[in-house]
């Protein structure tokens, strides 16, 4: 019988019979892009844990001519303001030298890898989930009957529906009250919200309440009818509607859809990025439906050797430059989710749902112009006081199946040992940044509150 000396249970793990190969390979990881939308800016030491950024609206054109002998009229200025708020997000993990170093890998370098990935993936799924938080809010649907005489209903989020800027009443954010009422449509009916509850305190954008300034009224509503704010974004669906109940399964992604919500980004005066393009970022999904799409096959005819056909991805076409995103919100990545109806479930991650009562689940498609997102970030450095510190702070650089991951401003933090026997090592990943998304609520192509990028939701 061997014998065995105390061995950690990690150990024992990778002892199995015959030759153990004495390196780690590497797993499947997520294309991370999300990130590369935002717009860079360090936030300055000694300046709080908020910014608010002001943007004016533009004065309207005058193109009557003015009365002779009458002054022209003072005008007003409409502004607005968006706010950063400063966070600060980290990993760790404790690595036993001791196991480590009897290993037949070295487990202490693979598991920086491993937070290298966390790390890269986590700051692309936190830019991610603002951006489709932003862009979904608004849009939603009663989870419950709403009767004639109510003066409350329920929806399956409350995102979008919490706060409102109204040109030329209020500049910043304001919470939803009696006195800043959010306008909205319950089926054909208007009303203002003046009060919301969530059902979940943990969860602002999710389930909740809406208290309304009157009575629902008319013959009421059945559940499932769409709520929609006066001021949402514009979300294309496949195949049309109103509301993720409108998405069938049969509704699969069309080229045109893309070209559409670049129409709508060029109507609200929104430039291209840098390189020229708008930016798509698709499931794989999402790539695949495209190719059965008869206009696409059509554009395509004869045309077999075409880089599109040979590499089986979109690539660029009409203006817009199309990005293969793994990380695309759907069921499986969207954050934990909540029942809204029968099959129909929501998702914390991005603050709607992706399931349909139908069961259908929703894909989501986001086309950006330049501007979509900010990123402000503090420089960690300056966290550092004369007193030094106990171990090595230093930067990542992890390729991960011959693919360089983007890990820019995230420290690496290595605490030395401070047991007795000196044995665990303390290995961290750290940023202190945020992720504000502009709101051009007081431009004058629409009421649109964000009007930079444009979901398309589609069948998967």
């Amino acid at each position: 019988m061997p014998v065995v000396l105390g061995i950690p249970p990690a150990i024992m793990q990778l002892v199995q019979q015959g030759l153990l190969e004495r390196a780690f390979h590497d797993g499947l990881y997520p294309n991370l892009a999300y990130r590369s939308e935002a717009m860079a800016e360090e936030w300055p030491a000694n300046t709080g844990g908020e910014i608010f950024m002001s943007r004016p609206g533009l004065l309207a054109p005058i193109v009557k001519a003015l009365i002779p002998g009458k002054d022209p009229d003072p005008q007003a200025i409409s502004y607005e303001q968006w706010v950063a708020r400063l966070d600060r997000y980290a990993g760790s993990i404790d690595v036993h030298m001791p196991t480590s170093v009897v290993a037949n890998a070295n487990l202490f370098m693979r598991n920086i890898h491993q937070l290298g990935l966390q790390a890269g993936q986590s700051v692309n799924r936190i830019v991610r989930n603002q951006m489709f938080i932003s862009y979904l809010s608004g849009s939603t649907v009663l989870t419950v009957s709403a009767g004639a005489g109510d003066t409350t209903i329920q929806v399956a989020a409350l995102n979008g529906f919490a706060d409102v800027v109204v040109p030329g009443t209020n500049v910043r954010p304001m919470p939803v009250s009696p006195s800043n009422p959010l306008p909205i449509t319950i089926g054909t009916t208007v009303r203002n919200v003046v009060g919301f509850s969530p059902n979940d305190p943990t969860d602002p954008n999710g389930p909740g309440v809406l208290a309304l300034s009157a009575a629902v009224g008319g013959a009421g509503y059945p559940a499932r009818t769409a709520v929609l704010s006066a001021y949402r974004p514009t979300i294309i669906r496949t195949g049309g509607g109103d509301s993720v109940d409108a998405i069938g399964g049969g509704d699969s992604f069309v080229l045109q859809d893309a070209i559409n919500a670049v129409a709508i980004l060029r109507r609200h005066n929104v430039q291209p990025h840098d390189d020229g393009f708008y930016h798509a970022h698709i499931s794989p999904q999402a790539n695949a439906q495209v190719f059965a799409d008869h206009v696409f096959q059509r554009l395509n005819t004869a045309l077999p050797e075409h880089v599109i056909y040979k590499e089986g991805f979109i690539g660029t076409i009409s203006g817009i430059l199309f990005s293969m995103n793994t990380e695309a919100p759907e069921p499986v990545n969207a954050g934990d989710r909540v029942a809204t109806g029968t099959r129909a479930f929501y998702s914390n991650g991005i603050g709607a749902e992706t399931t349909n009562e139908s069961g259908t689940n929703i894909g989501r498609i986001i086309v950006t112009g330049k501007g979509t997102v900010y990123e402000r970030w503090l420089n960690e450095e300056n966290y550092v006081s004369e007193a030094g510190i106990t171990g090595k702070v230093g930067d990542f650089d992890i390729v991960n199946n011959g693919i360089s991951i983007s890990t820019e401003r995230i420290r690496l933090i290595l605490r030395a040992p401070v047991d007795r026997l000196q044995d665990v090592v303390s290995a961290a990943w750290s940023i202190s940044t945020c992720f504000p998304v502009p709101s051009d609520v007081t431009a004058s192509t629409g009421p649109e509150r964000y009007k930079r990028g444009v979901i398309i939701e589609h069948a998967l």
